[in-house]
């Protein structure tokens, strides 16, 4: 839509309700009694319509005392909902990598199915999330390997993985060496 012809109210409603993102930018509007406003592709609850009011910019709607949903983040220029998802998917695998990797749990915090989860980080980002998760590990594990004071095997745990193993195959997979030759080498390979 992005045009500058004037629309009804109507309209705005029926682009409220379907979730219209082709209005997005167009007009936003506010809920009375939350003091909220959002975009019209909000995928928020649907508001009762008597509590809705319109208006054509963020501006307008922070200056009438509305504050910016936290959903679709009204007030940002550019709103990419799936680099959203990514970014917070990363937060929480940056701060969990050493504990084990639970899509499902992950997929819940963020409000999206664990299939719809690994879509999207494969398109936006050059792994799946379990290999991503890999990569953090392995990355740790290099750090800890360099400091040479800690066995192996409690890298292995520390950083996650399930048994010394799993820890040599992906760290060989990821590297070319063994964790021991990387530790001998204290990281200059």
């Amino acid at each position: 839509m992005k045009n500058y012809k004037i629309i009804s109210d109507y309209q705005k409603w029926q682009a409220v309700v379907s979730c219209d993102r082709d209005y997005d930018g167009t007009f936003f509007y506010g809920v009375k009694t939350t003091r909220i406003f959002c975009r019209p592709s909000c995928k928020s609850k649907t508001p009762i319509q008597d509590n809705v009011v319109f208006f054509d910019n963020a501006a307008t709607a922070i200056e009438s005392g509305f504050r910016p949903c936290k959903r679709c983040c009204p007030d940002n220029i550019v709103f990419e909902p799936e680099l959203e998802v990514i970014k917070k998917a990363k937060d929480i695998f940056n701060a969990t990598y050493n504990m084990q990797a639970n899509l499902d749990y992950v997929s819940r915090q963020l409000g999206v199915s664990i299939n719809h989860l690994i879509k999207l980080f494969k398109q936006h980002t050059e792994f799946t999330p379990i290999q991503y998760i890999t990569k953090i590990r392995v990355d740790k594990a290099k750090e800890l390997l360099k400091q040479g004071d800690i066995s192996i095997l409690e890298i292995a745990l520390a950083t996650g993985f399930k048994s010394l193993s799993n820890f040599y195959k992906c760290f060989k997979d990821k590297t070319g060496y063994t964790p021991c030759e990387y530790k001998k080498s204290r990281g200059e390979l």
